[in-house]
């Protein structure tokens, strides 16, 4: 059970960066590095936009659902669920503070 969830969970993200970044792998192509540094700062806004607080709060209603059905473990992963979402929303917070420390 656990394989086939890591393994869809990880098709998942494959087939989402090919979704967002088809051009990741052409970045020589067309236009320099000016049209890939754009493309890659538009899949950081839809990854930080969209991506990541969909997955937290799919985490979280799926936390949810295994303390309903009674499970011995879902208090654990459901603070770890809790834990990763408040990252995941204060991740452009995160990456805009880095960016102020570097001066980018």
């Amino acid at each position: 059970m656990k394989k086939n969830l890591f393994l869809i969970l990880g098709l998942a993200v494959v087939l989402g960066v090919i979704y967002f970044a088809p051009e990741m792998s052409f970045a020589q192509s067309f236009g320099g590095g000016a049209g890939f540094e754009s493309k890659v700062n538009n899949l950081t806004n839809k990854l930080l936009k969209f991506l990541l607080p969909a997955i937290s709060i799919i985490g979280l209603i799926y936390a949810a659902i295994l303390a309903a059905t009674g499970d011995e473990n879902a208090k654990k992963r459901m603070i770890l669920v809790v834990i990763a979402s408040i990252v995941g929303f204060l991740a452009p917070v995160i990456i805009g503070w880095m960016q102020s420390a570097v001066g980018v």
